[in-house]
């Protein structure tokens, strides 16, 4: 047998040029106890946090698992954070909700129980508690302390865009695009009241003041409000002739009062695409898919009513002016505000471009307001909150980042720095602080980049067919040529690293030499390029290679050819015929010895360039858009229109390798010049960077790795979760998920183990014989009897995952589980919640099959006498540990204040004997 072939691992190493991304919102976070100075956004996969007043990057929060899958390809959607600041929860594109520690990045629990992209994301006021919304119609409330969900709210028959919780009275509010907004009771989690006042979808939905006003937005210029009350108890007496008489029967069924307050009306045109709040839910910034912001303050009771006699004695002015009598008007015997009196516009905010997310805090004077924008840039703004005060904007974010997709990579020779491509500009950036050091706007788009030796100059091809020569000390164009008639589309330079050659859409090839030129009065030199040969061809270029040893040119055509010249003398050597669409990338090796293509057919071709002649063919998933060697080796790595990245050998004729590719097409890519580093660029707009590590890969293993990775993507046991003697189907807050499934695999091996060795061990006793050893199962588990063993694997099942796992349990075991909780129970341990929890939730979903079991009913009367004793025991323990905690905090309390106390009388009195020694010394 052979020695198998081992190649080094390339892995997700960075990721840059997200300011943020458009799909995800922006929120404040706190920071160092600083709450209006730092806004965390979506950047593809990662969450990152921008400081406001330096401009820069303080923080990136990433999840593990998602950086090194590579079958997963999934987006930040969706962010909310605590009210104190210290947790943000994190809307996946794939329905996953996770939630981090802001000071320290790490990940506290993981929810998941949605089955598509997540729409809405909030906390409520005390931050215990999470309701998440998605695209399935469905809204989920999560228990964030406890990490398990605590309802499914199924009611929307279209996506779910609004979740808000109102605190006072206990229920959650969803808005949907079905054109309803439901309320719903968290005690029970039933929907008892469905406001049908839109004809349209509703996109926004907001709480202001106190849990008072509900805000909705649809499609048209109205932001909809409703006023909410509590019911009165002569209100909610009515009688049954009413009751059966009235057709709104959901309104006296409700314990609150919901009525319609009016309507405020946006002055930006088209729908309102989204809204936010500040931390006080008093001032509301709504906006649609233009430039303007619009703000609206909710006022307090009093300034309502000030403002509301105001208004009144106005009226009455007017109308004695005009000889009326105002006492019959209904208006002057007002006494409740009206919308108008509670609401007054702040000054709209007009943004440089389209307005993709918005939030805002509020101090006593202002309102800070942070603004995200589709063309890559966040702004800050702050907005006074007296009457006839200007808007004024404080920072821009906007040099990290391209306006648009960047199209083209390139690294420097020495492999320090990496220069990228747009629309708008040619950026070049720091490899290991990934910070933008220059940028240099082009009038066009940028076609293809090349580094001239030296790191010292940059030629650019634009899609006008110009020609730039970029300084980069200076950041500046050095010199602008018109070099092809139309797009320029790639530039090569030449093995001996005095000229270069360029292929545009005007069917030519050029050939250029570098020459230094003097400036005019000057005695400066410049670098420039002098014009040698053009080689006339019928079809227009898609790129153009030189070979290493500069004997060869190959020129793919739009004919999907691929021709092969003679370097010195222009004249025709071979073509290369094949594709069926055109290539839109090649490449030749080091040694000159073959020729790569990469064409729109999803074929890779690899060529002789000694005949001509195909080696091999291998066929992808999508159409290839690039394709590089790796310097001095015959592997190489590809992009295509799926986002992949993908390592290949041509010697062998195998793919290696696939890593962590885009969200969308993957536009290009460049590998450095020593083979450690590969930066890509895609539909996402993100650039990431990949690092060659000293971890070997083996291809059969890396094989079997992805057929297990595929193997995993189909649950076992199918997708809905089927109830033993029950309902067909459980509508469980959580999902069904791979890890439930590997955890109940755990725990039924756990129970075999644990019988087979009680088996074993009376077995022993009946006989004599002395103890059987331990399983070693148990023994690597470190635990030293069958109990300890199952409070173990209790305890390594993650939270919100407990009620699928022991679902996924078969009758038979659920009894056998039940009986071995009775000796957990008789000792207290700090397991003791996941222990009872598992206890009453099999008996509430499977209280029928249980009970018929006979030998069960003895089982169940220990297990209620235990779970009680132990439950009270466990509270009353956490109940004296908590009030010690206060009573000892609120002794420093007192300390620090007798001490502040004593201090300041200290200085008093200090100050009074040196005031009285000045008084005598003058008086002497």
């Amino acid at each position: 047998m052979g020695i198998t072939k081992q190649y080094l691992r390339y892995v997700p190493l960075k990721n840059f040029n997200i300011v943020c991304h458009p799909d995800c919102n922006i929120v404040f976070v706190t920071l160092n106890g600083i709450s209006d100075r730092y806004v965390a956004v979506g950047a593809c996969e990662n969450v990152i946090i921008w400081d406001l007043r330096l401009e820069k990057l303080v923080m990136t929060i990433e999840d593990e698992d998602m950086k090194n899958n590579t079958s997963k390809k999934i987006s930040v959607v969706k962010l909310a954070t605590t009210p104190e600041g210290k947790h943000i929860a994190v809307g996946y594109s794939d329905g996953l909700v996770n939630t981090f520690n802001l000071a320290t990045g790490e990940l506290i629990g993981t929810f998941q129980g949605h089955r598509s992209t997540i729409t809405a994301l909030t906390y409520d006021t005390h931050g215990h508690m999470l309701a998440s919304g998605s695209k399935d119609t469905e809204a989920v409330i999560w228990d964030v302390i406890a990490e398990k969900g605590l309802h499914r709210l199924s009611g929307h028959k279209g996506v779910v865009t609004g979740v808000q919780f109102i605190n006072k009275h206990n229920l959650v509010v969803t808005s949907s695009k079905d054109t309803y907004i439901k309320f719903w009771d968290l005690t029970t989690g039933h929907c008892f009241k469905t406001l049908a006042g839109h004809i349209t979808e509703v996109w926004t939905l907001s709480i202001l003041r106190n849990d008072d006003f509900v805000v909705a937005g649809s499609n048209d210029a109205e932001l909809r409000t409703w006023k909410i009350s509590k019911m009165n108890d002569e209100e909610s007496e009515i009688k049954m002739s009413e009751l059966l008489s009235s057709d709104n029967l959901l309104d006296f069924a409700s314990s609150i009062k919901c009525e319609k307050s009016g309507s405020l009306m946006r002055e930006g045109p088209g729908r309102v695409v989204s809204s936010a709040t500040d931390n006080t839910n008093h001032v509301l910034c709504v906006h649609g898919h233009g430039k303007l912001l619009e703000l609206f303050i909710f006022s307090g009771d009093g300034e309502a009513l000030e403002r509301l006699r105001n208004r009144q004695r106005k009226f009455r002015k007017k109308a004695s002016k005009r000889g009326e009598n105002d006492e019959d008007i209904a208006f002057l015997n007002e006494k409740n505000p009206a919308l108008q009196d509670v609401v007054r516009r702040l000054p709209p905010i007009l943004t440089d471009y389209k307005i993709k997310s918005a939030d805002l805090v509020v101090n006593q004077t202002h309102v800070k307001v942070v603004v995200s924008m589709a063309d890559n840039t966040l702004a800050f703004y702050s907005v006074s909150l007296a009457v006839g005060k200007e808007v004024k904007r404080i920072r821009k974010i906007s040099l990290h980042g391209h306006r648009s997709n960047v199209r083209v990579l390139a690294f420097s020779s020495d492999n320090l720095a990496v220069f990228t491509g747009g629309s708008e500009s040619v950026k070049m950036w720091n490899k290991k602080s990934l910070n933008c050091i220059r940028t240099v706007e082009t009038s066009s788009p940028v076609q293809c980049l090349c580094v001239v030796p030296g790191d010292r100059h940059i030629l650019a091809g634009l899609d006008d067919g110009k020609l730039l020569v970029i300084d980069i000390a200076a950041g500046d164009i050095i010199e602008s040529i018109s070099a092809h008639l139309k797009d320029l589309k790639s530039i090569y330079m030449l093995p001996d690293e005095l000229g270069c050659i360029t292929g545009g859409g005007d069917s030519t090839v050029k050939l250029w030499q570098l020459e230094l030129v003097i400036l005019p009065n000057t005695d400066r030199k410049v670098l420039s390029l002098l014009h040698l040969k053009t080689l006339e061809l019928d079809e227009n270029v898609q790129c153009s290679r030189v070979s290493p040893d500069n004997k060869l040119l190959a020129v793919a055509l739009l004919d999907n050819t691929v021709k092969i010249f003679f370097m010195d003398t222009f004249k025709h050597f071979i073509d290369l015929y094949g594709h069926t669409l055109p290539v839109n990338d090649m490449d030749i090796s080091y040694d000159s010895s073959i020729i790569i293509t990469a064409s729109g057919d999803k074929t890779i071709r690899i060529w002789g360039l000694d005949y001509g002649d195909c080696h091999r063919r291998l066929t992808t998933e999508s159409t290839l858009t690039s394709i590089k060697f790796i310097p001095k080796t015959h592997q190489f790595f590809t992009t295509d229109k799926n986002g992949n990245v993908k390592h290949w050998d041509a010697d062998v004729f195998e793919r290696v390798l696939t890593l962590q590719g885009h969200r969308g097409e993957c536009y290009n890519m460049s590998v450095s010049g020593n083979g450690h580093y590969i930066a890509s660029c895609g539909q996402d707009n993100v650039i990431r960077l990949y690092e060659k590590t000293e971890e070997p890969l083996v291809l059969e293993d890396e094989r079997e790795e992805e057929r297990t990775q595929e193997d995993e993507k189909e649950l076992a046991t199918g997708e809905e979760t089927n109830v033993y003697g029950g309902p067909s189907v459980l509508a469980l807050p959580t999902k069904k998920t791979i890890s439930s499934e590997k955890a109940a695999e755990l725990l039924l091996e756990c129970l075999n183990v644990i019988k087979e060795y009680k088996d074993s061990l009376l077995e022993n006793e009946t006989k004599g014989l002395d103890k059987p050893s331990l399983p070693i199962i148990m023994t690597a588990f470190n635990v030293k009897n069958t109990d300890d063993y199952l409070l173990e694997i209790i305890k390594r099942i993650r939270s919100s995952e407990l009620e699928e796992v022991l679902l996924l349990m078969p009758f038979s075991s659920v009894c056998y589980f039940m009986e071995a909780l009775i000796p957990l129970l008789n000792h207290m341990h700090h397991g003791i919640e996941p222990v009872v929890r598992s206890l009453i939730f099999l008996v509430q979903t499977l209280h029928k099959p249980i009970s018929s079991v006979k030998d069960m009913m003895p089982i169940l009367r220990q297990l209620n006498v235990l779970a009680t004793k132990k439950t009270n025991e466990f509270r009353d323990l956490v109940g004296e540990n908590l009030h010690s905690l206060m009573f000892i905090n609120n002794s420093q309390e007192e300390e620090e204040l007798v001490f502040n106390i004593t201090q300041n009388v200290q200085k008093k009195r200090k100050r009074q004997k040196q005031k009285l020694l000045k008084t005598v010394i003058v008086n002497i």
